[in-house]
């Protein structure tokens, strides 16, 4: 969808943005109604959510205990373990349960990367950017605390932020590394499945944080979509053959999302796109900003304010076969 100058002007003026991204979001939605609801829903606060720690409480069990002391949940059709917060007397942070691990306050859309990837107990695990641990601490729930989990990230401060959650949510099968996962071939391990969460922009964020509009220039953009290929380049070099990587990230650009993928593919002739199928989200883009891109891209998914009621988020579920397959 093209707009006037006037129309992108009045646009960024009503909703406080710089000219150059409403300029991007009217050319990512079909209709000017969409970029409206994308825009309205951009000034609204996510629902929270809560992840139910199974390896410590029944979800029927918690949902008594909460319900008693005035909490309302409600379900999320497409994941058992996870519920909406529909009202709360008081900071859920501040309740025993918490406390003891039986809950992860976490975004809806950020459950979905641990979903994708499903770990089995049997299964060497990599997450490369861990912390501070909200999908780490998922994988290690979806692996019933077995098999083996390498948690990797390059910030101390937030390692002690994922030591505190895994030590909180009772998780025993995760060996934690402090380093830039650029060097994750150092470990000399080969991995089964690797989630790759990568660093971004943080353009998807903008419901959470009104000052992320402003924080960021296109030139932020193209320095973090080379970081994230990087990784991802990584990620390749260490999983097994007929291993899974899933990449996601908490940003709305293409260049961080699907050229990402895109350039991937071009250079990993034995990598390949397996399709998401949830009942939430769309399908990522396969022709964007004047480039054509491969149609397999369309297999990941993204999820936007307006229609799913998230942040704005991306995954995409890649498969590594023998070359000459």
């Amino acid at each position: 969808m093209l707009l006037k100058k006037s129309q992108l002007d009045y646009l960024a003026k009503k909703y406080n943005y710089p000219l150059y991204m409403i300029d991007r979001f009217s050319k990512m939605f079909s209709t000017f109604n969409e970029l409206i609801d994308f825009l309205d829903a951009n000034e609204t606060p996510p629902p929270v959510a809560i992840r139910i720690n199974t390896l410590k409480i029944a979800p029927e069990e918690l949902i008594i205990r909460l319900s008693k002391k005035g909490f309302k949940l409600k379900d999320v059709p497409w994941i058992s373990y996870v519920k909406i917060i529909d009202y709360a007397p008081y900071s859920l942070s501040s309740l025993p349960e918490y406390l003891l691990g039986y809950f992860f306050i976490q975004d809806l859309a950020s459950v979905i990367p641990p979903m994708v990837l499903s770990p089995s107990e049997k299964d060497i695990v990599l997450d490369m950017c861990a912390a501070p641990g909200g999908k780490t601490t998922h994988l290690a729930q979806l692996m019933g605390n077995q098999g083996f989990l390498f948690a990797v990230d390059i910030s101390n401060k937030r390692i002690s932020a994922l030591k505190s959650n895994l030590a909180r949510m009772g998780i025993r099968n995760t060996i934690v590394f402090q380093f830039n996962a650029k060097n994750i071939h150092l470990l000399n391990i080969k991995f089964d499945k690797i989630l790759l969460d990568a660093p971004c922009t943080g353009e998807g964020l903008i419901r959470v944080d009104k000052s992320r509009k402003w924080k960021r220039s296109i030139r932020d953009i193209n320095f973090m979509s080379q970081i994230q290929y990087t990784l991802l380049e990584r990620a390749v070099s260490v999983l097994k053959t007929g291993g899974t990587i899933v990449y996601s990230t908490c940003s709305t650009t293409p260049e961080e999302n699907e050229f990402v993928i895109s350039k991937l593919l071009k250079n990993h002739g034995n990598i390949h796109v397996e399709p998401i199928e949830l009942p939430i989200g769309r399908r990522a883009y396969t022709s964007i900003f004047g480039k054509v891109l491969q149609k397999e891209i369309a297999g990941g998914i993204r999820l936007f304010p307006h229609t799913d009621n998230t942040i704005g988020f991306f995954v995409c579920k890649l498969k590594k076969v023998k070359h000459n397959a």
